[in-house]
C-alpha cells in the first residue's frame, strides 16, 4: 500500500513552526511506507518531535488506523524516532486501544 500522504494526517494540536510541522509530516510518510505500518490508511498526529519519561528518545506520536479499526474507535499509537535533522530513523508500534477524547 502506499504510505499515508501528508494531506491526510489529522492534528490534533495546531503547529504554527511550518519547518516542525513539515518534518513531522515527513516522518509519518516514511513510517508508513514501512512494511509493517502500510496496512494503515488513518493517520493523527498527536504530538510532534518530544520525548517522554517513558521514551527518552526523540520522537513523534501518531496515532494509526485501518478502515476497520477506526469505524470500531480503535487506534494504534507509534513513536516514530528521528535523528537531529529530523530524518527517520526507527519506530515503534504500540497496541491496540481505544480512541480518547484527547485524541480527536
Amino acid at each position: 500500500m502506499s504510505p499515508i500522504p501528508r494531506h491526510a494526517v489529522k492534528f490534533t494540536q495546531r503547529i504554527r513552526n511550518s519547518i516542525l510541522r513539515n518534518r513531522t509530516l515527513t516522518l509519518i510518510e516514511t513510517a508508513t511506507e514501512k512494511p509493517d505500518l502500510a496496512h494503515f490508511t488513518i493517520a493523527t498526529l498527536k504530538n510532534p518531535s518530544h520525548t517522554s519519561h517513558t521514551d527518552l528518545k526523540a520522537h513523534a506520536t501518531a496515532l494509526l488506523a485501518t478502515e476497520e479499526q477506526y469505524k470500531n474507535k480503535k487506534v494504534q499509537p507509534v513513536h516514530i524516532y528521528h535523528d537531529e535533522e529530523g530524518r527517520y530513523t526507527g519506530h515503534v508500534l504500540y497496541a491496540e486501544r481505544d480512541i480518547k477524547p484527547s485524541d480527536e
